[in-house]
């Protein structure tokens, strides 16, 4: 029975040799999986370090401070602008105003003209009539100047000087040009 029993142990020892060459052979392939992907997220690892490297870099270059600071420069120049056109917006309703107040003169100038003016005589108004010509005449020179103006105010704002309310005065009236 001894040598029974031995055969016995030597198959059992086989069988459990080739069950923890089997299992070996298993884990082996796991462990060598496991490898795998330890060396994927090495990878990813070392290309984040990389990166976080090159932001370093840059933030240390130009410093997160002067980057804070540059946005809010731009901030209040952004600020200043909307400031700017603000006033530009109101500055032109102004000149508009001045506008409307000499078209009003002009008109009310051209309606007056227009009350004085006498039937032409022939033989003795050609003196008169020549005086309203020419009166006439300047009326209309100074219409197409304001007409320019405000088309020039319509177009380019930055065309007519600060101070025009002088020469907007200066339009309205006749005696002055």
């Amino acid at each position: 029975m001894t040598r029974l029993d031995l055969e016995e142990v030597r198959r059992l020892a086989r069988d459990l040799a080739s069950r923890r060459d089997a299992a070996y052979a298993e884990v082996q392939a796991e462990v060598d999986a496991l490898k795998a992907e330890l060396r994927r997220r090495a990878s990813a690892i070392a290309r984040r370090e990389r990166q976080l490297a090159e932001l370093e870099r840059r933030v240390g270059a130009h410093g997160l401070e002067q980057e804070l600071a540059s946005a809010q420069r731009v901030a209040a120049e952004a600020e200043a602008e909307r400031r700017l056109a603000a006033a530009e917006r109101d500055r032109l309703d102004e000149r508009e105003q001045q506008i409307r107040a000499v078209e009003k003169e002009l008109a009310a100038l051209r309606i007056e003209l227009e009350q004085r003016k006498t039937p032409p005589r022939r033989p003795t108004a050609s003196a008169r009539q020549k005086e309203l010509d020419a009166r006439e005449a300047a009326l209309d020179a100074r219409e197409a100047a304001l007409d320019e103006r405000e088309r020039l105010l319509r177009g380019d704002t930055m065309s007519l000087p600060l101070g025009s309310a002088d020469g907007l005065a200066a339009l309205s009236h006749p005696d002055a040009g």
